[in-house]
């Protein structure tokens, strides 16, 4: 059933369609969720968090984008998470997160596994404005002009985001010898 429907659904009082909703995106906001804290228990707590907050808010939802509506929940939740953190930042190389990740999909080369890893450490150590953007960008696919209505900023900025974040991560891949 298309997300329209769903809501349609939801709003005219079948809330047994939340669970569709939560079954259909719970992936993608819980990767997004690990690649913004690096850990598997905050974003278990963030995902279900954001799916808490959805449902507390759906019947003033509006369809546009549902996944991208999700999506800007937990980006806002991961955000007030990161500032309220008092803990000492993780080691980005110790990021239990991708060996979940891993683990849903093991790859075929071990190469793969490595640079994951890489790429991983790598991602957590640009700031957390052009991570987002390239992860949005690049991971989830989307467009300039949707990124920039979800982060609350001007499509430029997105761009510019998009552009430091690929190359600082590119210099970071460099000095670590991505292959």
């Amino acid at each position: 059933m298309e997300d329209k429907e769903l809501i349609r659904r939801i709003h005219n009082g079948q809330t047994e369609y939340l669970n569709e909703i939560a079954g259909k995106y719970y992936d993608d906001i819980y990767y997004f969720c690990c690649y913004q804290t690096g850990s598997r228990e905050d974003a278990y707590d963030l995902a279900q968090d954001t799916f808490l907050r959805f449902i507390k808010y759906v019947d003033h939802y509006q369809y546009r984008n549902l996944k991208g509506y999700l999506l800007t929940i937990a980006m806002n939740l991961c955000r007030e998470y990161l500032r309220a953190d008092t803990r000492p930042l993780r080691n980005p190389e110790s990021l239990e997160c991708i060996e979940t990740l891993q683990s849903a999909n093991p790859p075929s080369n071990p190469h793969t596994s490595e640079n994951t890893l890489l790429l991983s450490d790598a991602l957590r150590k640009i700031p957390e404005p052009q991570r987002e953007a390239v992860l949005l960008h690049h991971f989830y696919g989307y467009k300039n002009r949707e990124i920039a209505r979800m982060t609350g900023v001007s499509c430029d900025a997105v761009k510019s985001r998009i552009r430091q974040g690929l190359s600082r991560l590119k210099e970071l891949l460099h000095q670590s010898d991505f292959t």
